[in-house]
């Protein structure tokens, strides 16, 4: 398309274009390093996981060593992922390859933002990259993500004065017994002691509802897989916790806990399509009343409903998170990814979250006694879903819902970028989305407010007040949905800077670059430029 305004506004296109990531850059603070299990070159190839089923689709290599590809094909017939993972054994960037078994004619790595320069030969692709979450995609076939972390620095290992291994407590690690009583002794052991991070090492441990404890870190090594019983009676432990649309339990509880970690480049694996087929509503974490978490460097799969849930928590830090939930080829299944409720002081940053419903939904859930969202920070996320990317609500209780940020964000493919959903009856303010980048979406920017749930009663008050758009650049032209309630129960305050859609800066609410659908109950529209 060609650029209808003076030059000085292409140039101002251009820096919202770029305004986040640079070239072969994530930024990734690094926490913990184990000792390499397989070498590729300049990335450090993460074991497969016992029982993994190696892709016939895709090769990739890491400075032309292998590493390996599982195709997830337990999500088969919906859409199929394949994903390889690393970690970089230095700074800079390694050369990555991936070579197709079957011809293609064209392909796209996501996100686009990153400006990776890549060629081809034949069926293999080459590109320099560092610590990156990349998706791409050949044709219409398979998707494929390439997980690239950061260095490991000063992790945890087996001899060290405060670790224990669970191999000390004779668990089963090849996935044939059902482990859950050994694993939870050997996280009760650790709560408060000398040694109180618990090492797992590689292996496949069957388990049921594990429950964290305070002052320790369960530390998940590369290789090692905690993975979900088939059995719907090995989640029904404990009590405590509030059940929300009949989701009760985790794979990994979090409750009235301080103090606590889990890292590693380990995997919880939910067992989650499975578990929901028998009817189960399982979360995969699920946090409750709990103040200074942190998460850092796993991989969170198929999760049976919401995989992440901060409920009631203060301080809960999530970062270098890999979310590869199970993703219908049409509508919806609940996998949301992380979900900040009730929660006050959290961040979730450098992320890929592929989900079949919500990427990031930050509510508030209940009326009775409600604790209001403050501060909640999103960052360097990689989002792909059939729903919202970076949303606040549809749960919108309580009496405010404020200072919640969404900032460098790739929308790779999303129902719905921006949203806010506001049904019921806080005043939500202060909402941010900054340098985000739209590939693919269906509604590019969804601020409602006359739109209740069918499916359960909504007050239906919920006010918006100052929502911030600023570097905002879409590839696509997608409908900006600005839709006040009434002349009360209204939106006041949407704030442009730097908007731009397919390469053209948007200056008015009258703008044909943009497709707007805007009722009469918005006001304090503003455009800006910097």
């Amino acid at each position: 398309m060609t650029v209808k305004l003076p030059a000085k506004w292409l140039a101002i296109a251009l820096l919202a274009v770029g305004g986040g990531i640079g070239t072969n850059a994530l930024a990734a603070p690094a926490y913990g390093a184990t000792t390499p299990t397989a070498s590729a070159g300049g990335c450090v190839a993460e074991p497969a996981l016992p029982g993994a089923t190696k892709s016939s689709l895709y090769t990739v290599t890491a400075d032309s060593a292998p590493l390996f590809v599982e195709a997830m094909t337990k999500y088969a017939p919906d859409n199929q992922v394949n994903y390889a993972h690393c970690s970089l054994a230095g700074t800079g960037t390694a050369r990555f390859s991936v070579t197709v078994s079957q011809s293609f004619t064209s392909y796209t790595v996501s996100p686009k933002s990153r400006k990776l320069a890549v060629t081809r030969s034949g069926n293999t692709i080459t590109f320099d990259s560092g610590p990156n979450y990349l998706i791409v995609q050949f044709d219409t076939k398979d998707l494929l993500f390439i997980l690239i972390d950061a260095p490991e620095s000063n992790a945890p290992k087996v001899g060290d004065a405060n670790v224990k291994s669970l191999a000390d407590y004779g668990v089963d690690n090849t996935g044939a017994t059902l482990v859950t009583s050994k694993v939870q002794s050997a996280i009760n052991a650790a709560s408060g002691a000398t040694r109180n991070v618990l090492y797992v090492p590689a292996g496949k441990y069957l388990v049921g509802e594990l429950w964290l404890k305070s002052n320790m870190t369960l530390y998940l090594a590369a290789g090692a897989v905690l993975y979900g019983s088939n059995n719907k009676a090995d989640f029904n432990t404990g009590s405590g916790g509030v059940s929300i649309e009949g989701m009760q339990h985790a794979a990994l509880r979090v409750y009235q806990v301080s103090n606590a970690k889990v890292l590693g480049r380990g995997v919880i694996d939910g067992n989650g399509k499975s578990l929901r087929a028998q009817g189960l509503n399982l979360a995969l974490v699920k946090m409750d009343n709990s103040s200074n978490i942190t998460i850092d460097g796993i991989i969170a799969r198929d999760s049976s409903y919401w995989n992440t849930l901060v409920y009631r928590s203060n301080q809960v830090t999530i970062k270098n998170y890999k979310v590869i939930n199970h993703r219908p080829n049409t509508g919806y299944n609940q996998t949301d990814g992380v979900d900040f409720d009730e929660s006050t002081n959290g961040l979730l940053s450098n992320a890929l979250l592929y989900t079949g419903d919500d990427n990031m939904a930050t509510k508030n859930e209940n009326a009775t006694g409600t604790v209001n969202t403050k501060n909640v920070t999103h960052e360097n996320i990689v989002c792909y879903s059939n729903s919202g990317c970076a949303k606040i609500g549809t749960k919108t209780e309580g009496t405010s819902m404020d200072g919640i940020t969404f900032r460098n964000l790739d929308v790779v493919k999303a129902g719905r970028s921006m949203v806010i959903d506001a049904v019921d009856t806080a005043v939500v303010s202060n909402i941010r989305w900054e340098n985000v980048r739209v590939e693919q979406t269906g509604s590019l920017i969804d601020l409602q407010e006359d739109n209740p749930p069918s499916w359960r009663p909504a007050k239906n008050t919920a006010t918006i007040r100052d929502a911030y758009f600023t570097n905002i650049a879409s590839d696509v032209k997608k409908v900006v949905n600005l839709h006040g309630r009434n002349a009360t129960i209204n939106i006041n305050g949407v704030h442009f800077t730097n908007f731009t859609v397919q390469g053209n800066p948007v200056t008015s609410r009258t703008d044909p670059d943009a497709s707007w659908n805007i009722n009469n109950y918005v006001s304090g529209i503003t455009f800006a430029t910097s």
